[in-house]
């Protein structure tokens, strides 16, 4: 049951013990403004103190002037149930882990704008009004905002108090717990999963240039066609690593429906960008799946139920070791497949590498500028022997720029190598031999930067094209 005392019932003086923090507490600290909240909070005496508002109505007057800019709630924040009027003020707000705004119900302007949420942040079944903002805003953990049909209501109706006044909140402000009006999470950060499923988009949803490092979860939403997703970036690996690599076989599942919501919104280049991340997540999925690495895990974990003596129990971990590996080992299509497997995995490491997965004209062009200038560095030192004995040094290492210039650009670049200056540079001297043969490795060398060429060209064209692409 919400506590009805107002926001006029002043906190007692000192540091307050943790049974006067009621309702009437928070309530009366809230209305002193951002610097008293943060001093109270940053005290160590009060750092477990867990901050609840839960059914509070903010939407009628003195509690509607309560602005939360800036306060910081710490660890497990009750908002359950809440409602607000027009505006209400969250923006550079900062919640520990566990922040619980679920069957919250928000008027027109909820302003969100460069909050911090820890783990399981919970907006599931909140109502939110028009141009809800939640740009700029980190959640460092999972968050649901997931929509909650009214015919599953009476879960959440149980905490509710008697005479909320929720369905009149929703009347006035939107249509309800399952969906979203417009709402922007532009350049919001994402660092685990987002669940947004059973949510109805009835108007525009702006996510531009939003990060998720987790792939997010529309599942049921109806209308994804409104959400905007420019400029964002979908990923499977948390800020900070390095190694793309996951064995979770959901991760490509939920790429590829994300995929569809980005094919349905013409978009692109974000279908694009899932698809690429949809085969790296794979790499990590079927290694894992042809390893039988949860087979392996479930045999030792059967050990370790057993609570045998240390030494016996490594002794048969051990042994189970090695029986998976060799039954991998005695079926000759698993390793044929393990191995092509394996140099998949190189190839798209190589082709990242060079393009970027196609996406990227730069690299392979920076690359194929750099290959201009390692060629020539190899063949001098190949044709170390001939220049020696060159009448005209200059001359020679303009010839081998000649060479290494011509042979940059594959099929055309060579005709422009006129067979005088090849003789030049096989034969400086006067006394050459009939016929002239190139010293050894040139040739390897040759075949060599026109092979490299020939791909770095392709991956630049192939790049140019798919910019261009029009579906």
């Amino acid at each position: 049951m919400a506590d009805e005392t107002t926001p006029g019932d002043e906190p007692p003086g000192g540091i307050p013990s943790k049974k006067k923090c009621d309702q009437a507490f928070f309530l009366a600290l809230a209305s002193k403004g951002t610097d008293a909240w943060n001093a109270w909070r940053r005290d160590p005496a009060n750092k477990d103190v867990r901050v609840t508002f839960a059914g509070i109505d903010f939407s009628e007057a003195p509690r509607d002037e309560i602005d939360f800019s800036g306060f910081e709630f710490g660890e497990n924040a009750d908002f359950f149930g809440a409602t607000f009027g027009q505006r209400a003020r969250f923006s550079c707000a900062a919640f520990g882990d566990g922040a619980n705004f679920a069957a919250a119900a928000f008027g027109n302007l909820a302003n969100f704008t460069g909050g911090a949420f820890g783990d399981r942040a919970n907006f599931a079944g909140a109502a939110f009004g028009e141009l809800a903002r939640f740009d700029d805003t980190v959640f460092k953990g999972r968050v649901e905002i997931t929509g909650i049909p009214f015919g599953k209501w009476g879960a959440f109706q149980a905490r509710l108090a008697v005479g909320h006044p929720h369905k009149g909140g929703w009347q006035l402000h939107g249509p309800g717990p399952d969906s979203l009006l417009s709402i922007s999470f532009a350049r919001a950060r994402f660092d685990d999963g987002a669940n947004f499923s059973g949510r109805s988009f009835y108007d525009a949803a702006d996510f531009t240039n939003a990060r998720f490092y987790s792939p997010p979860d529309f599942d049921a939403a109806a209308s994804a066609a409104r959400i905007d997703f420019s400029g964002v970036h979908i990923g499977f690996v948390p800020p900070g690593r390095l190694l793309h690599w996951t064995s979770e076989s959901k991760v490509p599942v939920r790429l590829r429906r994300l995929r569809k919501i980005a094919e349905e919104t013409k978009n692109h280049d974000l279908e694009r960008d899932l698809y690429i991340e949809e085969r790296k997540a794979e790499r990590g999925v079927y290694l894992h799946q042809l390893l039988g690495l949860d087979e392996l895990k479930k045999n030792l974990e059967g050990i370790n139920e057993q609570k045998k003596h240390v030494w016996l129990e490594w002794r048969l971990q051990r042994r189970a070791c090695n029986a998976h590996w060799l039954r991998i080992l005695a079926k000759p299509n698993k390793i044929t497949r393990l191995f092509a497997h394996l140099l998949w995995i190189a190839v798209m490491g190589v082709y990242w590498a060079l393009a970027d997965y196609g996406r990227s004209f730069i690299r392979p062009t920076a690359w194929l500028i750099a290959s201009g200038f390692f060629f020539y560095w190899r063949y001098t030192e190949i044709l170390a022997q001939v220049m020696a004995k060159a009448p005209d040094i200059e001359k020679y290492k303009q010839a081998v720029r000649m060479l290494a210039l011509g042979n940059t650009v594959p099929f055309v670049g060579p005709l422009t190598i006129d067979s005088k200056v090849k003789e030049f540079l096989f034969c400086s001297g006067c006394n050459c031999p009939d016929p002239i043969l190139p010293p050894e490795g040139y040739q390897w060398l040759v075949l060599g930067q026109n092979l490299v060429s020939i791909i770095l060209v392709f991956f630049i064209g192939l790049a140019l094209r798919n910019y261009f692409k029009i579906k």
